[in-house]
């Protein structure tokens, strides 16, 4: 099913670490093409991501830590910063990507085996992608299995009676017993998320609304629950209560091709009625089960329009063209059977029930 509440206290998302340079290329895998018009000097300005400066040097920018030259003694030797200046350089006969630091290719080739160097700052550097655009996903929001959430105690009343409430009140929780002085967080069911082949629920969606700190548990095993925080929007009856999620903002992603054990579907586009383009947020059908990661990237196809051929013996017949290729998506946060997904690219909009597969190279 989905997230099961049993791993809730596990952390849900994991910084993506690079192995870099020459050493990163998989055995019997050409290196990858560089674009025809890719630039000999670039100068990173702020605003930039690094999916938009790995698509002007490669034409499938998952693949940009193979070309990116490095020291591998320092600790984040991926990251760059504005008014860095990157330069395209043949090193041993291979064509890389580096910072210039003055002294042009020779000085790119120097850095590469240069000794131990102080670690970087993630400060000020460009992201993979805008957070900006994910951090409503990644804070708040959690994908769970129903039964599991079903079975967690819910908000009977508060202490004032009043149907809504907020900080700084006292709520009552039926169900199991909570452990006094622990902190829960507490939260509202959402939609269910339906896949698309076998149309079954494999998760629903909840948002965290408050939390609090159990003070007491009554006999009864009716729960008290002093409220601590809000997060824009009252504590309703109804309301399920679990141990707080918390915030797994990880400080970087890092884009590289997935490999999921099979195809996926967009199965909802968010905070949109029907479709989205760059920079938006979608749900998929893939999820850790599948062996899909925060930072891997997949290949969006829709599928291929049918059309009547008036030409053929049997004039008339339906025929389905191909599915082209017309976007990639980065997978942000990960749950059992399901993944939030950012849009990368997108050629036409992309909708519910487009496909994915894992990028070739």
């Amino acid at each position: 099913m989905a997230y099961s509440l049993k791993k809730i206290t596990a952390s849900m998302l994991a910084v993506i670490s690079l192995t870099v340079g020459s050493q990163a290329l998989a055995k019997n895998n050409p290196p990858p093409t560089i674009k025809a018009d890719a630039p000999n000097r670039y100068v990173v300005k702020k605003g930039d991501t690094l999916w938009d400066i790995s698509g002007k040097f490669l034409d499938k920018p998952w693949r940009w830590k193979e070309i990116w030259a490095t020291n591998q003694q320092i600790k984040n030797p991926h990251l760059i910063y504005p008014n860095d200046v990157l330069i395209l350089c043949v090193i041993r006969g291979q064509t890389l990507v580096g910072i210039d630091t003055g002294e042009g290719c020779a000085g790119v080739e120097k850095a590469m085996t240069a000794p131990a160097q102080a670690v970087q700052n993630l400060a000020g550097s460009i992201p993979a992608i805008p957070l900006a655009s994910i951090e409503a996903w990644l804070d708040r929001t959690i994908i769970v299995s129903p039964d599991d959430y079903r079975t967690t105690p819910y908000v009977l009343a508060s202490k004032t009676k009043n149907i809504i409430t907020g900080a700084g009140n006292k709520i009552y929780t039926k169900g199991v017993p909570l452990i006094v002085g622990q902190r829960y967080g507490v939260y509202r069911e959402g939609e269910p998320y339906i896949d698309p082949i076998s149309k079954k629920v494999i998760g629903l969606e909840v948002t965290q609304v408050a939390s609090g700190v159990v003070t007491d548990v009554a006999s009864n095993g009716v729960s008290s629950i002093e409220l601590q925080k809000s997060f824009g929007q009252e504590v309703r009856e109804g309301d399920r209560v679990f141990v707080e999620v918390g915030n797994y903002l990880p400080p970087a992603f890092y884009p590289r091709p997935a490999n999921a054990t099979r195809g996926g579907r967009v199965i909802r586009v968010l905070n949109s009625i029907s479709s989205t383009g760059r920079d938006g947020v979608v749900a998929i059908n893939l999820g850790s089960r599948e062996n899909v990661e925060a930072g891997d990237v997949l290949t969006v196809f829709q599928k291929g329009a049918l059309v009547q051929d008036n030409f053929s013996t049997t004039k008339g017949e339906a025929v389905r063209l191909p599915s082209e290729e017309i976007g990639h998506v980065m997978v942000f946060k990960t749950f059992d059977n399901i993944s939030y997904a950012y849009v990368l690219d997108a050629e036409l909009p992309i909708n519910e029930a487009d496909y994915l597969a894992n990028p070739q190279n």
